[in-house]
């Protein structure tokens, strides 16, 4: 327990009380199963349903906590006004400048549902400086999770030098202590409840805009990092201890005079990483079996996430399919706000090499951001073969003399057959017939009994049809063997 420091919190709450110039802003978000309470100055405090009458950011029974939005504006650290409430002081936040309040939602607008979720906004100014910034904040109904869009920029056009930080003194459930905790497919960093025999019960800070830094610590070196302008970038140990969590962002409008950062903080499960995302990706279908040569069509549909505010036209392309794949889009995008299906042709040439092939992926581009859609594909190595059948096989026959006679093969199997005709009985190759290189076969005119046979290939072997005799009316069927075995 932080004792030391809960004298201060509660020596606070006694000068609010009794003071109307420190009584605490804040807009809450009353809902399922968070609560947040949103700070005028950019700080915050959460209650989770599931862990009833608890903050879940330290000091756990203030309104507003050790949450909050920072940055380092041409050397100056700008925070949440803390001192003032008696929380983060003596812990290495000790240097810095209280972030000016200049407004805040009287209530949240929104009605909590994904299209139109709850949202706080506060703008807030750093003294002295040109620089605002504007923190909404929102919040479906249901989630384990809200985010923070963090938008600063600079009222005359200039470029300070701005590193932008979230950070928080997290407080597991029912125990100020937690195990550092990092989670790679979310690029999240937080804590995780020491005993998780009873479950884990993590809280994250969430950076959907990628950060430079972070740092899983003390809740004590979270804020010394801070003050000194440098997140160290680890997740030290599994010793459970008292811990907080801070992401950064450098120098952030070194391009441009305003910039963005979108944030999330999760308490509880451990959240899926599409919820980041600006849009989704889905392809249909996510499984297809075919031969070399053949095509198949896809859908491929897009679908923008109103919670990020995402207004973009999306993109498609294919571009890292395996040899002998490739993909064509019609039409090649989807306009803004990013909902639409594509039509997408996957196609194999001959040469596509027979194996199962996982994971591909159709990119979509927009908003800068790049999301896939995955898919699987079966490439068939199946011989060509020829049934025997009088509709399949060449067939010997008679005809008048002097005329011509046309012999046919229809082979069976997968992928693009390519064909080889030739004088004599099968398999004797010693006599390939120039320009006979499809399925029909018009002989040259008959003046005496002769034979053929075609050969049909794809790319995963060869077949030999049967020999068929040609003769002419009045003619025996019968032709010697003239021509020499390969």
């Amino acid at each position: 327990m932080k004792l030391v420091r809960m004298s201060f919190v509660l020596a606070a709450l006694v000068a609010l009380s009794t003071s109307s110039a420190l009584a605490q802003s804040y807009t809450a978000i009353n809902a399922s199963p968070l609560k947040i309470h949103v700070g005028a100055d950019g700080s915050y405090q959460v209650y989770n349903s599931s862990v009833p009458g608890v903050g879940q950011v330290f000091p756990t029974s203030s309104e507003l906590a050790d949450m909050g939005v920072f940055a380092r504006i041409d050397g100056v650290l700008y925070a949440p006004d803390f001192k003032s409430r008696g929380t983060a002081t003596g812990a290495g936040l000790t240097d810095y400048t209280a972030w000016q309040q200049i407004s805040i939602s009287p209530q949240p607008v929104g009605s909590g549902s994904p299209d139109s979720p709850f949202a706080v906004s506060v703008v807030l100014a750093a003294p002295n400086t040109d620089v605002r910034a504007n923190v909404t904040t929102s919040y479906v109904r249901g989630n384990s999770f809200f985010r923070i869009r963090t938008h600063i920029y600079t009222t005359t056009g200039r470029r300070p030098h701005v590193d932008a930080f979230l950070g928080a003194d997290i407080y597991l459930a029912s125990s100020d202590n937690g195990i550092f905790l990092s989670v790679p497919q979310l690029s999240a960093v937080g804590g995780r409840n020491c005993d998780a025999a009873d479950g884990a019960y993590n809280i994250l800070l969430i950076p959907i805009t990628t950060a430079d830094r972070f740092t899983a610590a003390h809740y004590s070196d979270v804020w010394r990092q801070i003050q000194a302008n440098e997140l160290d970038n680890n997740t030290i140990g599994d010793a459970c201890i008292d811990n907080g969590a801070a992401i950064q962002w450098l120098d952030v409008m070194r391009d441009s005079d305003s910039v963005e950062m979108l944030t999330a903080v999760s308490f509880g499960e451990v959240p899926s990483a599409a919820n980041f995302h600006g849009f989704i990706l889905k392809v249909e279908p996510d499984f297809v079996t075919l031969s070399p040569g053949e095509s198949v069509n896809l859908k491929v549909t897009s679908r923008h996430n109103p919670e990020l505010e995402f207004n973009s036209p999306i993109a498609f392309s294919a571009t890292d399919l395996p040899p002998g794949l490739t993909m064509t889009f019609s039409p090649s995008t989807v306009p803004a706000p990013g909902d639409g299906t594509v039509n997408a042709t996957l196609t194999l040439g001959p040469d596509a090499y027979p194996q199962l092939y996982r994971d591909l992926r159709v990119y979509g581009t927009g908003g800068n951001e790049t999301r896939a859609g995955l898919f699987a594909v079966d490439v068939l190595c199946t011989p060509p073969y020829i049934l025997g059948l009088s509709t399949s096989q060449p067939q010997s026959q008679v005809v008048a003399n002097g005329t011509r006679a046309t012999l046919r093969v229809k082979p069976e199997g997968g992928g693009i057959y390519s064909y080889q005709w030739y004088a004599g009985h099968a398999p004797l190759i010693g006599s390939p017939i120039a320009n006979s290189n499809s399925a029909a076969f018009e002989t040259p005119p008959v003046t005496e009994p002769r034979q053929y046979w075609v050969r049909v290939t794809n790319q995963c072997g060869s077949v030999n049809s049967l020999t068929a005799t040609v003769s002419p009316s009045g003619v025996s069927s019968f032709a010697p063997m003239t021509h020499s075995i390969d």
